[in-house]
């Protein structure tokens, strides 16, 4: 049985980018609970909550930890984007 093209990541905050490679699979937390990306996953957009975990070779490869983020699939793509929050805080008036 072939290999499925594996997902290329990028995970990104507000000062640069913190992961990125291609993994197996993807598991994070959304509103409704625990959920799991695979290889041609539908194209699919998520708020995800308590961090991501990633995989490559059936193995856990890294382990990210975050309040909130978002995240995006498209094409074995995937994007996920943390500290959003600061860019939609307005700074203190003096």
């Amino acid at each position: 049985m072939a290999e499925l093209t594996p997902i290329h990541i990028k995970v990104r905050n507000t000062e640069g980018v913190l992961f990125e490679g291609d993994v197996d699979r993807i598991t994070s937390y959304n509103e409704i609970g625990q959920f799991d990306i695979y290889p041609m996953h539908a194209n699919f957009i998520s708020i995800i909550k308590k961090g991501l975990i990633l995989f490559r070779h059936h193995q856990k490869l890294q382990d990210i930890k975050f309040d909130q983020a978002v995240l995006k699939i498209k094409k074995d793509n995937a994007g996920i984007f943390l500290g959003l929050e600061e860019l939609l805080v307005e700074p203190e008036k003096e």
